[in-house]
């Protein structure tokens, strides 16, 4: 699978996020959401050649609901998507057949449905539950779905295998390669998995590797309420996904959580989009019991309070960045966790285009010459406490340090002294009034802790979050544009 194995250079995966065709300009199409609406008189959006053209870069982006083959709307197509779109819906898992059915069990609605959601950006992605007793009979099921047209002439968006019943390695590869030979090397598959939670037997054999190499995205079911695994949904959520990352061993690994909507209340929904939001989850959706309630519909309306509109973007950089290695990988594959400051400093260099922006040393140097590094520990102490450059620091000092490195590097450019509260000694060093506040001395600094010398994502004592590597890149794409 050529698109999908090939490595980005750091250019090649700029240039996805700042092109016209990029994340961010589909997570702009999203980010104003439904606007206000009143009962679900609600305007279909402009410009449906352009959804089409923006949808492949960001698959997945925002949240979902999926449907059976024996729950489709059968009337009110056009209802069914205002009230989706209205929610903030943007991606509609709609089931069309299983191992036993026809390769289209509802082609009339289905193109109904394809073509009520296109015109409100709702992406409408195929699921079949393949046995895998005959993986190319299951296969040529969706193959069928993928090319299936509306009456509109519009096609589905990606197909969503849901691999669960048998998972033995050489059939679910020769599924998938017989899917991604029809298809294509750059068509968008979602794998619907277990939880690597799960206790059901199978689970232990899923292979995780071969699923990473072949699909684009990893849809893991965490369902919580399972009769197995009585665990409260935020911890479910968050370990499915930090499991997932370590079983497949990669860090940039696009995971889609497909949450437990059988029974559940928005308190629990709320639980679950945290637990996404704090994972680094890519994006998340609903498997409901039977049809998706008015309170699970409200929940998931708050799905931009969780989720960065972004998050398509955020990826696809955060991988090229660690793959031209201007960030190190993090530990167990979990870019949720607190980058350290060094790996910082060479987002900030890059975005600010300086040469050498690999050797955070120099950086880190650099900025300390212009007093940047000392103003910034006046504000945050934990960038007093210790000159390491593999301990975390703040979002809130990441952010100032941002603006003061941006106004000090354009001063240094332009041949200006460095505007900061600093004296040269009579030895020739550098003093400054920054550096003696909110700092111990170096006696008491031999055996402090550093307040942020935990090398995951949390919140401290003094209320502090630390940064991610996430939103490090975040603050990266920020800069760059």
């Amino acid at each position: 699978m050529t698109a999908k194995s090939a490595k980005l250079s750091i250019v090649a995966a700029l240039s996805l996020c700042v092109s016209g065709l990029s994340p961010a300009a589909m997570s702009a199409a999203y980010a104003a959401g439904p606007g206000v609406v009143s009962g679900t008189n609600v305007s279909a959006p402009a410009a449906r050649a352009d959804f089409r053209a923006d949808y492949k870069h960001g698959l997945a982006d925002g949240p979902g609901v999926w449907i059976n083959m024996w729950n489709y709307p059968t009337a009110d197509f056009e209802g069914y998507a205002q009230k989706l779109y209205a929610s903030g819906i943007r991606n509609l898992f709609a089931q069309t057949s299983r191992s036993n059915t026809e390769a289209i069990a509802h082609p009339a609605e289905l193109g109904a449905l394809i073509d009520a959601c296109h015109k409100y950006k709702i992406r409408v992605i195929a699921w079949s539950f393949a046995e895998l007793q005959n993986p190319a009979a299951d296969a040529d099921r969706l193959i069928a779905a993928a090319r299936f047209r509306s009456p509109l002439g519009d096609r589905i968006d990606a197909i969503a295998p849901d691999l669960e019943k048998n998972l033995n390695p050489a059939l679910v590869e020769n599924y998938t390669k017989r899917l991604r030979d029809a298809l294509g090397p750059d068509y968008q598959l979602i794998a619907c998995v277990y939880s690597p939670l799960n206790k059901a037997p199978q689970v232990a054999h899923t292979p995780w590797k071969l699923i990473d190499k072949y699909y684009d995205v990893i849809a893991p079911m965490a369902y919580w309420n399972g009769r197995l695994q009585p665990i409260d949904a935020y911890t479910y959520t968050k370990r499915t996904v930090e499991r997932v990352r370590e079983l497949t061993g990669r860090s940039d690994v696009a995971v889609h959580v497909i949450g437990d909507g059988m029974g559940t209340h928005a308190s629990e929904i709320g639980e679950f989009l945290r637990a996404c939001r704090n994972s680094g989850a890519h994006s998340a959706s609903l498997y409901p019991n039977q049809r998706t309630t008015d309170e699970q519909y409200l929940a998931l309306s708050r799905y931009s309070e969780f989720i960065p509109a972004n998050s398509s973007e955020r990826l696809t950089a955060f991988s090229g960045l660690l793959n031209s290695g201007v960030v190190s990988p993090p530990r167990n594959s979990d870019p949720s966790n607190a980058i350290g400051r060094g790996d910082f400093l060479n987002l900030v260099a890059l975005g600010l285009k300086m040469p050498n922006h690999s050797d955070s040393q120099a950086i880190y140097d650099y900025f300390k010459r212009l007093g940047v590094v000392d103003q910034v520990g006046a504000e945050f102490p934990e960038w007093s406490l210790t000159e390491q450059l593999n301990e975390p620091i703040s979002d809130n000092s990441a952010a100032r340090f941002i603006t003061l490195a941006k106004a000090a590097h354009a001063r240094a450019k332009a041949g200006q002294h460095p505007h900061r509260l600093a004296r040269r000694t009579a030895e020739g060093s550098f003093s400054s009034d920054y550096m003696t506040m909110n700092r111990p001395e170096r006696s008491d600094r031999l055996f402090s802790q550093p307040a942020f010398a935990s090398d995951r994502r949390g919140v401290t004592d003094s209320g502090e979050s630390a940064l991610s590597y996430l939103d490090a890149v975040d603050l990266f794409l920020k800069m760059s544009r």
